[in-house]
């Protein structure tokens, strides 16, 4: 029996024996009616894949600039121990003494740093952060509590008398903060002036009864921008009390 002229089932013209063409995005996107239509597909399809591409192309031209980008000028690093001072009042002292050296954001950097805690025992790797950049001349201005700016006499500090000039060392001699450095063999020096007491110029962390002091640090490597700070920090805190007593 000839079973090749046996009908099928199915005609070879059903529909599962056609062809199907797959539709390109294109016309598929063309088919939508309507915004919303067209933003359910997107968001069903692909929002998720944009937003992670945007995300990696986003971080990927960050690290390029990061590694190309020409390195900002530091023209001075503060640092500021046990957060003595209140964070607003930091970045309105920053605000203020860009301002007055005429900052290029663009080129230049200013570091007001904050955040480290050298009386807390506990916080061992931000004392070190501080003892190593006060080591390689990094830190040019420290502002700490008295009695703690005291314990950096004669280490990190010189007196003041061998860094300010003689008209800025004479208005501020009411100011100094008086200290005894001792050699490495544990011998008491000569008491002199190695900083400045600032607590009335400035809005310090009400935390702390004791007073707040600046000091130059011994192998600053922007002495004179820390004495043009030093000026600045006294025409500020002028400014702040005469226009506290108005």
């Amino acid at each position: 029996m000839d079973i090749s002229e046996k009908k099928t089932a199915l005609d070879d013209s059903a529909s599962i024996y056609q062809r199907r063409e797959e539709k390109t995005e294109r016309a598929k996107w063309k088919e939508l009616k309507g915004f919303k239509a067209k933003w359910e597909h997107f968001r069903a399809y692909y929002l998720l894949k944009t937003f992670i591409w945007v995300c990696v192309i986003a971080f990927v031209g960050y690290a390029v600039y990061e590694m190309f980008a020409p390195e900002k000028e530091r023209l001075l690093y503060v640092s500021i121990l046990d957060a003595v001072i209140l964070d607003t009042e930091i970045s309105s002292i920053q605000a203020g003494y860009e301002e007055y050296i005429s900052f290029d954001e663009e080129t230049q950097e200013v570091l007001f740093d904050n955040t480290v805690m050298i009386s807390n025992s506990a916080d061992a790797v931000s004392a070190q952060k501080f003892t190593t950049h006060a080591f390689v001349g990094e830190i040019d201005i420290i502002i700490a509590r008295e009695s703690v700016l005291k314990q950096y006499a004669g280490s990190y500090l010189r007196p003041l008398s061998e860094q300010l000039p003689a008209d800025l060392y004479e208005a501020l001699s009411e100011r100094f903060c008086y200290a005894r450095p001792r050699d490495e063999e544990g011998n008491w020096g000569e008491e002199q002036p190695y900083g400045i007491i600032i607590s009335d110029f400035v809005e310090k962390n009400p935390y702390y009864d004791e007073p707040v002091a600046l000091a130059i640090c011994g192998n600053s490597k922007h002495e004179k921008n820390a004495e043009e700070f030093v000026r600045y920090l006294l025409e500020y805190g002028t400014k702040s009390k005469e226009t506290a007593g108005e």
